[in-house]
């Protein structure tokens, strides 16, 4: 992964640490089974004009859904 994807990765993370009160571990997690972890590999360029508190709730959303429907 690039540099500067790798910093927006840790920037999105902080978001869902600070915002869903998540642990840094817990945020990775939901991070790296996202779609923007494949997205920042594959089309960092396109990725990194995106909002980070926009995909930082993306992220959560779809980590959260996935976890209920497993209960």
């Amino acid at each position: 992964m690039r540099k500067d994807a790798k910093k927006y990765m840790n920037s999105v993370i902080d978001v869902i640490i600070k915002k869903y009160c998540l642990s840094e571990i817990e945020a990775y997690k939901a991070v790296k089974e996202s779609f923007l972890y494949d997205s920042l590999i594959k089309f960092p360029d396109e990725t990194l004009h995106d909002d980070i508190e926009t995909n930082a709730d993306f992220v959560y959303q779809d980590y959260t859904s996935e976890h209920l429907l497993q209960m």
